[in-house]
């Protein structure tokens, strides 16, 4: 990927391999704007996808796993079950 974007002198300090909720906003948008503009954007979106990728900057793309649902983690047992003593 030698002629991506984000390996221009300008963008190498960003920090690309950061996650967007740990990054403050100013250079989220820089990383954003250097991706838009990339002759390897396509390129680097498909390895990204092919490696599963699941942290850092790809493509314009955050590539953190999504956080948690809360209520996905709770016990889902129907509420009969628990009131009938099957707990």
């Amino acid at each position: 990927m030698e002629h991506a974007a984000c390996a221009t002198r300008e963008a190498r300090g960003l920090p690309w391999t950061t996650d967007e909720i740990e990054t403050p906003t100013v250079l989220v948008d820089l990383m954003r704007e250097t991706c838009a503009g990339c002759p390897v954007r396509l390129a680097c979106a498909a390895y990204a996808r092919s490696s599963k990728a699941t942290g850092g900057w790809w493509a314009g793309v955050d590539r953190a796993p999504e956080p948690a649902d809360l209520l996905d983690l709770l016990d889902t047992r129907p509420a009969a079950a628990l009131l009938d003593g099957a707990a």
